[in-house]
């Protein structure tokens, strides 16, 4: 029987599932109430979010199957704060469409309360669980708008991939837990570290389970659904996707590297991992590019980002682990703020979302306009801002361990993405005003989630010492 402790542990998790029911409650018997569901989805995250602060953390809970640390503390914030940015650009938008109902939200908070698992689970068996818990609401998530060809075809990619993901994870599970007799990740570890080397066996499994995070974190050469998926799925999906999932997959691949100490352990990890990382940061940025339509252009930095992570997550330790965590925060405030002014620009769910629809916005939308600036001059890593904080902890992270090469083609991949960030804010600002009025009118509320994000991204990029110190001591309860 679980004990107290056990359920102070995920007084979270319990509060948001609670609250999913609620909703699909309140949709069937009380659907003139679903216009609220936004705000009590708003409440439940901040109430969780204070439950993690208040409540202790105890370290292992369940049996050992999860840790609820410092290092799942910072992760559960992070993904409330995102889950409450979601949720409440997500109430405008789905009423401009005329879909809002109850079910979106309960969805949106399991798949937040899998995230969470995944994130402090610290056995094979429970990180499977949240993986799955996280992956089937954003499947119907993802084909929300079913009355619109290029969301139906998101959430059928995205649940091909994700069910190719679930198999190499089990697989590479079964593996894992044959050749060391154990589901427990602490326990692995030990085991690898004993041997001071990586059976072949170990290789393959551990080669599977990275692969299936791979793809959560659309990783090169697991990166080819992320385009397709980001267009079509409604934007406030979109913006959760992009970071929620791969906070998670980031920690749970975090821990399992310094766990087994793979950086001294398997040379072949390292250089297995550093082609996927610059293959991901070099074609993200590069294909970028080319890109016309502003969700595929987020998605392909979304990639090259996620390369700039992987160096962090190579280095591992106390340094590398702290600049992942830096690097999640920054990136959640980047990216949410960024699709939140395109779900107030954009003005045809069915059509891409065109940088040429974007002329003229910084004059018809300043507030919005100066918001996507924000965060897409953060997005390339251009001082003072926050996204530079991140981009630096991590490359000095990869310069102090040796992987000096890393750091500067990390650098060089960050003066190439300018490029294309640079131009939406030209599209904005240079292009000639459109002669249309704007098919919807703007959203104070998405309007002040763009806003928040983007003044978070200005002052923790000037004044990073909270979350540096933050992420510092939180690593403590993970590294080796």
């Amino acid at each position: 029987m679980p004990t107290m402790t056990d359920l102070a542990a995920v007084a979270p998790e319990i509060i948001l599932t609670l609250t999913a029911g609620l909703l699909l409650l309140v949709e069937a018997f009380a659907p003139g109430l679903r216009r609220s569901a936004s705000l009590i989805t708003v409440i439940a995250a901040l109430v969780a979010a204070w439950s993690r602060l208040a409540f202790a953390l105890p370290g292992e809970v369940w049996g050992g199957m999860l840790s609820i640390d410092r290092v799942a503390a910072y992760v559960d914030l992070y993904i409330l704060v995102a889950l409450v940015l979601t949720a409440a650009m997500a109430g405008p938008y789905l009423r401009r469409n005329d879909c809002e109902r109850g079910e979106f939200y309960t969805l949106l908070l399991l798949a937040t309360v899998g995230a969470m698992v995944m994130a402090s689970s610290v056995d094979a068996l429970s990180l499977f669980l949240g993986l799955e818990l996280l992956s089937i609401p954003l499947y119907v998530l993802n084909a929300y708008l079913r009355k619109t060809a290029v969301s139906v075809e998101a959430g059928l990619k995205y649940f091909v991939v994700g069910a190719f993901a679930s198999a190499f994870v089990v697989y590479g599970i079964a593996l894992l837990y044959g050749v060391t007799g154990t589901t427990n990740l602490v326990a692995m570890g030990r085991s690898v570290v004993a041997a001071d080397a990586v059976s072949p066996l170990l290789a393959v499994g551990l080669a599977m389970v990275v692969g299936a995070l791979g793809f959560k974190l659309a990783l090169v050469p697991f990166h080819a659904w992320a385009p397709d998926v980001y267009q079509g799925s409604p934007t406030p999906v979109t913006a959760f996707l992009s970071v929620v999932p791969k906070g998670a997959a980031l920690v749970a691949l975090l821990r399992l590297v310094d766990g087994m100490d793979l950086l001294h352990v398997s040379p072949n990890w390292v250089v297995v991992a550093s082609v996927i990382a610059v293959a991901s940061m070099t074609l993200g940025n590069v294909v970028a590019i080319v890109q016309r339509d502003v969700k595929r252009m987020l998605a392909y930095s979304g990639i090259a980002h996620m390369g700039y992570a992987m160096v962090a997550v190579i280095v591992a330790g106390r340094e590398g682990g702290s600049a992942v965590l830096v690097y999640l925060a920054a990136y959640t405030l980047m990216n949410i703020g960024a699709f939140a002014t395109l779900a107030l620009m954009s003005e045809r769910e069915n059509e891409p979302t065109l940088m040429s629809d974007l002329a003229g916005q910084g004059w018809i939308r300043p507030v919005a306009a100066a918001a996507l600036t924000l965060c897409l001059v953060s997005l390339a890593g251009v001082p003072p801002l926050f996204g530079f904080t991140g981009k630096f902890v991590v490359f000095r992270a990869a310069v102090n361990n040796g992987f000096v090469w890393l750091a500067v083609v990390g650098v060089i991949n960050s003066l190439i993405s300018a490029f294309y960030y640079l131009r939406v804010v030209y599209m904005m600002y240079m292009q000639p005003l459109p002669r249309r009025e704007p098919v919807f009118q703007p959203s104070w509320l998405i309007t002040g989630v763009a806003t928040i994000a983007a003044v978070g991204v200005l002052i923790l990029g000037i004044y990073p010492v909270p979350i540096l110190d933050a992420a510092h001591e939180a690593i403590l309860d993970l590294v080796r």
